[in-house]
């Protein structure tokens, strides 16, 4: 299978949309979330081409390491704290 598209945020509301828009375009997907448990219980949650990993968007190693091997990045995922959106998120995947 060739590498996967990663979708952070694949639980949220356009992750969920976006992870079967791929799936029938033909791509792997590799669902990342803070949770398995939520993602595994979504209707393509055990699609044959579906990996379900944790990640959490603020833990840089960890979402480094669930990242590995994968084609391109979808990157869904917003910060539900008070505060500036962009100062918490940035240096992730675009300079600051």
């Amino acid at each position: 299978m060739a590498e996967p598209i990663a979708v952070l945020g694949a639980s949220g509301y356009i992750g969920g949309r976006l992870v079967p828009a791929l799936l029938e375009q033909g791509f792997g997907v590799r669902a990342l979330g803070r949770s398995v448990a939520k993602l595994a219980c979504r209707p393509w949650g055990r699609h044959p081409r579906v990996q379900v990993a944790v990640a959490d968007a603020l833990d840089q190693a960890a979402l480094a390491r669930a990242l590995e091997g994968c084609q391109a990045v979808y990157y869904l995922v917003h910060s539900m704290t008070s505060g500036a959106f962009h100062d918490l998120h940035k240096g992730r995947f675009c300079p600051a």
